[in-house]
């Protein structure tokens, strides 16, 4: 028999996270009793140490590269972040925020065994060029996630999609079998939407 872990409900979060990654995290840890922890990932840095203190010390990826600091505000800032201390103060959710530095897979899994999460959530990628490279290069974060690490992960759609009533499967030529069941076609996927 397994235990189960004690700690947070993790979220990875990003300015372009979905709201409805961050009401699903916030309905599951109230649902579960536990607190949120929202982590972003700033991947310009990388960990190079730890301080006494346990807060870690990072650097640049490139040596020219720009401070980092601009990215967190712009987290920190957004309405995503409003978004989601409003949601967890109505649920009656404790929230705490985490930056981190490196790969967000890496980061973030790391952050979860070190916590003892109960859960990491994660949200699917959006549609584009730049998220098709990333899945060329390293696969999707929540796949990495559920094979590398030993926490649970959900990953939420960032589609409501679902079957329409009373759709045949047989349809004409040209009429592509999506529209009938309202499955992601072949292009969305290639490109990143309902890819995990």
């Amino acid at each position: 028999m397994s235990v189960v872990r004690q700690g947070p409900v993790v979220v990875g979060i990003a300015v372009s996270t979905s709201d409805r990654v961050l009401d699903e995290a916030v309905a599951i840890a109230r649902d579960l009793g536990k607190p949120l922890a929202c982590v972003y990932v700033d991947e310009s840095r990388v960990p190079i140490g730890e301080a006494p203190d346990g807060t870690v010390i990072t650097a640049p990826v490139a040596s020219n590269a720009m401070n980092s600091a601009a990215g967190v505000d712009q987290v920190a800032g957004s309405p995503l972040t409003a978004h989601v201390v409003a949601r967890a103060a109505e649920a009656g959710v404790s929230l705490a925020f985490h930056t981190l530095a490196g790969d967000p897979a890496t980061a973030i899994a790391r952050f979860a065994v070190d916590h003892d999460a109960r859960l990491i959530v994660v949200g699917t990628r959006r549609p584009g060029v730049r998220a098709s490279l990333s899945l060329l290069i390293s696969g999707p974060v929540s796949s990495r996630l559920a094979r590398r690490q030993p926490v649970p992960v959900l990953v939420v759609p960032l589609h409501d999609r679902v079957p329409v009533p009373g759709a045949s499967d047989e349809h004409e030529p040209g009429h592509r079998a999506a529209d009938a069941t309202d499955i992601p076609s072949p292009e969305d996927i290639l490109f990143g939407e309902g890819h995990a």
